[in-house]
């Protein structure tokens, strides 16, 4: 996979030519505090201050929030007259710990961004950065989805998605030609995209927004258009190379983007299909959903497929510049084709019914599109989604819970035993 491929499929790089056909979107420029906070380091580092890694990862902290909204319910406490010593249910912490604690990060100019941009959207957006949502960490969420009503949410899901620190420490330096940026060289920095600037609210003029609803027709586009100018992705001899582990792509100047889209509820996972281009060519098609068994897809995808292939030919193949690449859509219930999202050929992008063998075979898209779906209920491809973390799955001997859960029946047995001698 080359660079310029790789930038090519970021959502603030396609979605203005693309707007009429998408999910109305707003894109924020992150400022490098947030990204030192998404990488677990101080957000404003202070200089000459002792360094901090031989003490262990830093805490999972929110940041702290300027409109007092959080993306927790206000903890319950029990009430402290059903409690013979209520004093020892408050004794947990003193004044002197709380000046130990490390200073929340604060975002105010992104937090009021980001919350003028989700208003814009109708009061719930899905985040995502250049290129990946954090899926992984929709179990964080109260309802199990990444849908945000506020910036607290947002942080919180960005903070906790390995997804997203894919986006921020490997996606680029998994390309075969990256070489990282000299110290000071500003890249990938909107010219012209319409993307808010943090701290400035939507407000209609300045956002990317405007695009057609995947639930209702599309309503006509009242803002610019015009296609964001290609990243450059040229370096100097004198670039040093990057290695993938480290944290030199908080502070390299590569500009990093927040993407909110509107968020629409009760959309069928069934009519989302990820679609193969190699050559310029569609090759394969496949459902997105490759987890579960839906008995209308069978018979339905016979009357989508004429409409992808449609879709590609008059919209995609003559505005995406790359050879090889993929490209999710959504088809709605009237046969309207919605286009999702780009991603590059290969890589860490899934080939969900397929292998990338199969979809690189030279002979492969000659005679007829093949078409993938999961034909019965035991052809299901579990494991290619993550939404759990392993531990919260795996309740095996020995596992995780299997432990937590015998160290918790013998502290419950010892407190039943110490009081029974007490009585």
């Amino acid at each position: 996979m080359l660079l310029v491929e790789l930038l090519r499929c970021q959502i603030q790089e396609w979605y203005p030519a693309f707007r009429r056909h998408t999910v109305p979107t707003v894109t924020i420029p992150l400022p490098a505090a947030f990204l030192r906070y998404l990488a677990g380091q101080p957000a404003h580092p202070v200089p000459d201050a002792p360094h901090q890694d031989a003490e262990g990862p830093p805490p999972f902290l929110l940041p702290s929030l300027a409109s007092g909204r959080t993306p927790f319910p206000p903890l319950h406490l029990p009430d402290p007259v059903d409690h013979d010593d209520s004093s020892d249910l408050f004794s947990v912490c003193d004044d002197d710990d709380d000046d130990e604690s490390p200073p929340l990060p604060a975002f105010p100019e992104l937090e009021a961004a980001v919350d003028a941009a989700i208003a814009e959207l109708g009061g719930a957006a899905l985040p995502k950065l250049n290129w990946s949502a954090p899926k992984d960490a929709a179990f964080m969420s109260a309802d199990g989805t990444v849908r945000c009503t506020c910036f607290a949410e947002v942080a919180m899901l960005l903070r906790s998605s390995d997804c997203v620190a894919h986006d921020l420490s490997s996606a680029r330096p998994s390309c075969q030609d990256f070489v990282c940026a000299r110290e000071g060289v500003r890249r990938n920095a909107g010219q012209g995209s319409g993307a808010n600037q943090a701290g400035a609210p939507s407000n209609g003029g300045g956002s990317t927004s405007g695009a057609g609803s995947l639930s209702d027709p599309p309503t006509e586009d009242r803002n610019e258009g015009g296609r964001q100018a290609a990243a450059d992705s040229d370096a100097s001899e004198d670039d040093v190379g990057q290695e993938s582990g480290d944290d030199s792509w908080v502070d390299d100047g590569f500009q990093y983007y927040l993407a909110l889209r509107k968020w629409y509820p009760g959309l069928r996972p069934e009519a989302e299909f990820r679609c193969f281009v190699r050559g310029r060519k569609l090759v394969g098609v496949s459902q997105r959903d490759t987890s579960a068994y839906y008995p209308s897809l069978p018979g339905w995808s016979s009357e989508v497929q004429p409409k992808i292939e449609e879709f590609f030919e008059e919209v995609v193949e003559s505005q995406f510049a790359s050879q090889n690449y993929t490209f999710d859509v959504y088809v709605r219930a009237d046969g309207r084709v919605k286009l999702i999202d780009f991603n590059p050929w290969g890589g860490y992008t899934l080939p969900l019914m397929f292998t990338w063998e199969e979809l690189e075979d030279e002979k492969r898209g000659e005679d007829k599109l093949e078409f993938r779906v999961v034909m019965e209920q035991g052809a299901v491809r579990p494991g290619l989604m993550t939404a759990v973390p392993y531990d919260m799955m795996d309740w095996g001997e020995g596992s995780g819970w299997d432990v937590f859960l015998k160290k918790a029946d013998n502290e419950l047995n010892r407190q039943m035993a110490s009081l029974a001698m007490d009585s």
